[in-house]
């Protein structure tokens, strides 16, 4: 990444970064252009084979031939750590827990290739009977939360500053600089 020298360019970097970040949320199950998988990295689930989780994911990905369609991308804590190592696939915005690094070919055969949801790694939600849900805004552990200062974990790589900068990041800085 080059210097960047005004807030002018600050602000430029993120209208190009963001559209990048929105495809992992804004597009519909009959609009899908390219699948992003986000693998926790925080300390528990790394301690729990995350990374390597990663590796098989796109070891499967490649033998698929899906190079062109899906990604793995490494992420900031999720925040539901009991139930990690956690991967969510965008935009479909399935949610999956106690993934394993064996889990990684089920994940590609059955989600990228046969479009099915791998049922046996959803959370099953003990406020509706225990019944099995995908998205992470099902789940009365996230309802009772309200992320100011930790948005966007779960969402960006925290290793990847791009990913930041598409978010908004730095532009509160660069006003009080320029303003």
């Amino acid at each position: 990444m080059s210097k960047i020298k005004s807030f002018d360019e600050l602000k430029n970097l993120v209208s190009e970064l963001k559209p990048v970040l929105d495809m992992r949320e804004n597009h519909t199950k009959e609009d899908i252009t390219k699948r992003e998988i986000l693998v926790c990295g925080g300390t528990g689930c790394t301690s729990a084979d995350s990374l390597q989780i990663i590796e098989n994911l796109r070891s499967e990905i490649k033998k698929a031939g899906l190079e062109d369609e899906a990604e793995v991308h490494l992420t900031g804590c999720f925040g539901f750590c009991a139930k990690g190592p956690i991967a969510k696939v965008f935009p479909d915005n399935v949610f999956y827990i106690q993934v394993t690094p064996n889990d990684a070919e089920e994940i590609v055969k059955e989600h990228l290739v046969n479009h099915r949801v791998v049922e046996r790694l959803l959370f099953e939600e003990p406020s509706l009977d225990h019944k099995k849900v995908e998205k992470h805004d099902d789940m009365s552990f996230y309802k009772k939360q309200s992320r100011v200062a930790l948005r966007n974990c779960g969402h960006i790589n925290p290793e990847d500053v791009n990913e930041y900068i598409g978010c908004n990041g730095y532009i509160a800085l660069g006003k009080c600089i320029s303003e």
